[in-house]
């Protein structure tokens, strides 16, 4: 059978870029018009409709030719796009600065995406982050070795063993989180991409926790940067999205996934995603204050034992959170453990929470708390749990944008309650 041939400029990529409009503006300004009002027509709508046909025509049928084989941009089958996921994709692309971006139905499908199109399938190693989000963890080692390729779990923080393991078993890919899931260790990427690059791997980078707003990885050279647009970048606990930003030699494969797989993003999904992301800059700055002020009061806190938040001076990677994140702000994740902490003991502080949801996601308007252990590592046995650093009493907490008080005293109450 023949292979699909490309026209040799990817028209369909024009529709994904960056905004040129705003490209060169605050991040702060990106996030309230860039993708919106891109369109040229008699009149603009504040806001990108929704546009909820499956298919779409033109006034002739060459015209729908055009778009068939990508030589001229469009659409004609909504799994392959609408105008609605058009505009979140070029948002995207803009608050990251990447050539290009496609938007997906979770943030898991992203991830899936991100790994095939860089080659994940064929014969080769991908190399990951030993503490990463617990399901690319379980992806990698379930689904990826079925299809020819070996994975490799190991702790990226120490950069003489990534260099030694990266020379010597070659990967294919590496995949890693600048700041990881759950435990807010602090990758040092610019430096791991460059070891990677030396000796040919493709790097992807989940964007989700740090986001454009703390780290943007295609400045210090990824190939592919993901996020589950459900956390921070939506934020609003109403919406499952993904998304896989690019370079544009990458773009068509990436687009062939995605229609392959039929995981595209729908219309509404990609509407409520992109009027999320109108308030973001605001809510990460609240997010980040939150969290500064939660981990200062947890570490002075008689009932905890540990605290991990890279913004801490006692953080293991502080020096390299500040010297690639913002510098004076850096996320609303903080990892903690309770003291002398059973199940048991994990359940009460959890049902006693108030204010703070007992929830398995993150990045949302309100704090969350999860207990990695029995949530996203849920599969793992204790000694696999140990090697993690992932203990019965280690909880994982996204810092909401509520009062800072309200959030203190509910931790307060609930660390009493469950003792």
């Amino acid at each position: 059978m023949a292979k699909w041939k490309y026209s040799k400029k990817p028209a369909h990529a024009e529709l994904r870029k960056a905004d040129p409009r705003y490209a060169d503006k605050a991040l702060e300004t990106q996030c309230l018009h860039a993708g919106e009002r891109w369109e040229k027509q008699d009149f603009w709508t504040s806001s990108t409709p929704i546009y909820n046909g499956t298919e779409y025509f033109y006034d002739t049928i060459q015209e729908r030719d055009d778009r068939v084989y990508y030589r001229k941009p469009g659409y004609t089958y909504s799994r392959g796009g609408s105008p609605t996921s058009t505009a979140l994709e070029r948002a995207i692309s803009t608050l990251e600065g990447a050539d290009a971006t496609h938007v997906c139905a979770s943030g898991m499908a992203a991830s899936h995406l991100a790994l095939l199109t860089a080659g994940a399938g064929k014969e080769g190693m991908i190399l990951c982050s030993s503490d990463v989000y617990g399901s690319v963890y379980t992806m990698i080692e379930n689904i990826f070795p079925a299809l020819g390729t070996h994975t490799m779990l190991m702790e990226m923080t120490d950069l003489d063993k990534v260099e030694d393991t990266i020379r010597r078993e070659k990967p294919a890919i590496v995949y890693f989180e600048a700041v990881t899931n759950p435990l807010t260790k602090v990758v040092d990427a610019p430096a791991v991409i460059d070891i990677a690059h030396r000796y040919g791997a493709a790097v992807i980078v989940d964007n989700t926790f740090t986001t454009p707003y703390l780290f943007k990885p295609f400045t210090v050279g990824a190939a592919y940067v993901t996020h589950s647009v459900s956390k921070y970048l939506s934020g609003h606990a109403d919406v499952l999205a993904g998304s896989v930003s690019c370079h544009l030699e990458n773009f068509d494969r990436l687009r062939d996934m995605l229609i392959q797989t039929g995981c595209s993003l729908g219309p509404n999904e990609a509407f409520l995603a992109l009027r999320g992301i109108k308030t973001f800059a605001l809510r990460m700055e609240r997010h980040c204050a939150n969290a500064m002020a939660i981990a200062r009061f947890l570490e002075s806190h008689p009932l905890i034992e540990r605290v991990r938040y890279p913004g801490l001076a006692s953080h293991p990677q502080h020096d390299v959170a500040k010297r690639i994140l913002r510098g004076d702000q850096f996320g609303g994740m903080v990892s903690f453990d309770i003291a002398g902490c059973d199940k048991a003991k994990a359940f009460r502080f959890m049902d006693a929470l108030k204010v703070v949801m007992a929830s398995t996601s993150l990045g949302d308007v309100f704090s969350i708390c999860i207990h990695p252990a029995t949530s996203t590592h849920h599969w793992l046995n204790d000694e696999e749990l140990a090697a993690l650093g992932i203990g019965w009493g280690t909880m994982r907490m996204s810092v909401g944008v509520e009062n800072v008080e309200d959030i203190k005293d509910d931790l307060d109450q609930a660390l009493k309650a469950c003792r």
